[in-house]
Order: structure tokens, then sequence, then C-alpha cells
């Protein structure tokens, strides 16, 4: 039988999880599972406005991921942690930044083509 695969390459447990939201905001209250289809490792709660999710990092950085969004606008926050130790991984979050600005990067520079984005470049760069 072959062994069963997970999101982000690990198995997160509700322990696991719940541990991690006490340590972060002080409580577990309403953690539960996530409703939508194959979510297993996937953690959900409400906190005042805050909706927060844990779940496996799916960049399969071996962390385990926290999303904090408002549940009425915009933001969002990220946190990466040591699936072992729970320390918040700083080094893994910015490999992500890192990525996350390159991805809208290149797809400033696609969209524009290469002359209006230098064009751009060049105008922010005179005015200063």
């Amino acid at each position: 039988m072959p062994k069963k695969l997970y999101p982000g390459g690990f198995r997160l447990t509700l322990a696991k999880a719940r541990a991690l939201a006490v340590q972060e905001f002080g409580t577990a209250k309403g953690l539960k599972q996530s409703d939508w289809a194959n979510s297993e490792g996937f953690y959900v709660m409400v906190l005042g406005n805050l909706e927060i999710e844990i779940h496996p990092d799916m960049s399969c950085s071996g962390c385990i991921q926290i999303d904090i969004s408002m549940r009425s606008g915009n933001g969002h926050i990220f946190q990466l942690h040591d699936r072992d130790t729970l320390e918040r991984h700083y080094e893994e979050e910015d490999v992500h930044k890192r990525r996350e600005r390159r991805e809208a990067f290149e797809e400033w520079v696609s969209g524009g083509g290469p002359e209006p984005c230098h064009k751009a470049i060049d105008d922010f760069w005179n005015k200063r």
C-alpha cells in the first residue's frame, strides 16, 4: 500500500494547529477543520472580525502557515512556523515575500511590455 500524501508534504493535526493558535492568539476557541472539500490539515477559526486559517505551507517548505484576513475588507497577513517547534520561521517568510514580489514584477512587465515599463522606471527615477 503506498504511503499517503498530505497537503504540504506532512500531516497537520488539529492538536498541533490548536497549540499554534493558543501560542499566537491566546485562544483556539472555534478552531475546526475547514469545510471545503479535500481540506485535511486545513483548520479555520473566527476571532472577532478576523478569519484565521492554519494549514501546511503549500509551497512545500515544511512549515505551518497561518493566514489572517479581515472578514469585511481587504488585507492579508501570513506567518510561517516550524512544524516541530512552532517557532516563527522568518527566513522562509522572506523566501515567500521575494517570490511574491518577483511574480508581481513579472506580471507587471508581461502586462505592459518592456518599453512602457522602462519609461515608468525612468520617470520614477528622474523624479528623485
